[in-house]
């Protein structure tokens, strides 16, 4: 029995390798804020060894993220990151078509880390290097777990540094069509769940307190929703959100009681919501789109989820939108995004350095080199 069982196993890692290697295999490397991440995916789509180490714990007491920690977090964490990865995958670095790395945007110090190490792997295994953007990234998430995504297409990424709609005309090209003014709507998340008391990250604290308050309890505003384009603005609603808690008597706002905290978070979550949806919908309609594609990490809250659904089925538009766990940073986006470069020859040089803001479409990139698979 013991033989027919070690037999099993051996024919099931077998066809494990044996379905990867008619594969392009590319892995992608994130570093851009405090989530360390390294990812195996053939052909841009099939994940096949994924690790993710967050260090959103250690700045829970500091209320946001530390920029020189975590470069530090990167640093320490990269090497196990990577040859996790790859183990999970039962693959090696010359099994590797490329290596993806988000070289921008995000913070210096950390996109560093990560840029140095994807230069280094690239050189020792003599493959091509793929410089990738962020946000594009976050776009490409969808096809991780949904096949049938249809161009063109109208993006929305919404994060904790960014809130902008894109038109898309394939996974990777991509115009910018509007966005935040202020605040993105990550950020605003995270301000209210201050204003609240709530822990950090705020967004998924909100979440949480809002499937149990009521919406409508607090009237906050919805700015810019009828401006006829595709700005946004969160700013003033977290100051309304705070002076709404003060109250014509200035209450300090942790005086607040488990109920009125409830109802504050669902209705700042309906009016975050309510915004991002209707100027979704308004791009939709203006550019004649039936697929939408969401990605970044508030596109984890199940509001938004719930309302995106509800929006489309009522509209007959197609949605594409990643498992939570592709919403938040990760490096399988990376290697999907850099998938679609490397098959348009888009590699980076060796001395590829990293910028803090982002692009849209691919950087200017080095003359094609052959691949190395």
């Amino acid at each position: 029995m013991d033989g027919m069982g070690d037999t099993v196993t051996t024919l099931a890692v077998l066809a494990r390798v044996t379905s990867w290697r008619i594969m392009h295999l590319i892995l992608g490397i994130e570093s851009s804020c405090d989530e360390t991440a390294a990812a195996v995916v053939g052909d841009g789509h099939h994940v096949l060894g994924e690790v993710v180490r967050s260090q959103a714990a250690d700045f829970a007491a500091w209320g946001g993220v530390v920029p020189e920690l975590a470069a530090r977090g990167h640093i320490q964490h990269l090497p196990q990151v990577i040859a996790e990865a790859l183990d999970q995958a039962q693959c090696q670095g010359h099994d590797l078509s490329a290596i993806a790395v988000t070289s921008y945007p995000g913070l210096m110090g950390s996109l560093l880390c990560g840029v140095t190490a994807a230069k280094m792997c690239a050189a020792r295994w003599n493959i091509p290097l793929i410089a990738v953007d962020h946000i594009q990234a976050h776009l490409c998430a969808a096809h991780l777990s949904q096949a049938s995504i249809t161009y063109p297409a109208i993006g929305l990424v919404a994060s904790g540094g960014h809130s902008h709609f894109y038109h898309l005309t394939g996974p990777s090209q991509s115009r910018l069509l509007g966005g935040t003014i202020d605040d993105a709507a990550g950020e605003a998340f995270d301000k209210a769940a201050a204003i609240l008391n709530l822990e950090y990250p705020g967004g998924p604290a909100i979440d949480r307190l809002a499937a149990t308050g009521d919406h409508t309890a607090l009237r906050l505003p919805r700015s810019l929703l009828h401006s006829g384009d595709l700005r946004l603005s969160f700013a003033g609603l977290k100051t309304a959100l705070l002076y709404q808690m003060r109250g014509p008597q200035g209450k300090d706002p942790l005086t607040a009681s488990a109920a009125e905290i409830a109802h504050a978070a669902a209705s700042f979550q309906a009016a975050v919501v309510e915004v991002l949806v209707r100027k979704l919908l308004q791009a939709a309609a203006s550019h004649t789109c039936q697929q939408l594609i969401i990605g970044g990490g508030v596109a984890c809250n199940s509001g938004l989820r719930r309302a995106l659904q509800e929006a489309c089925d009522k509209h007959q538009l197609a949605l594409a939108l990643p498992e939570p766990r592709h919403c938040a940073d990760n490096a399988a986006m990376i290697a999907a995004l850099g998938y679609h470069h490397w098959q348009a020859g888009h590699y980076a040089e060796p001395t590829l350095s990293p910028l803090p803001t982002t692009a849209v479409g691919p950087r200017r990139h080095a003359t094609p080199a052959s691949p190395g698979t």
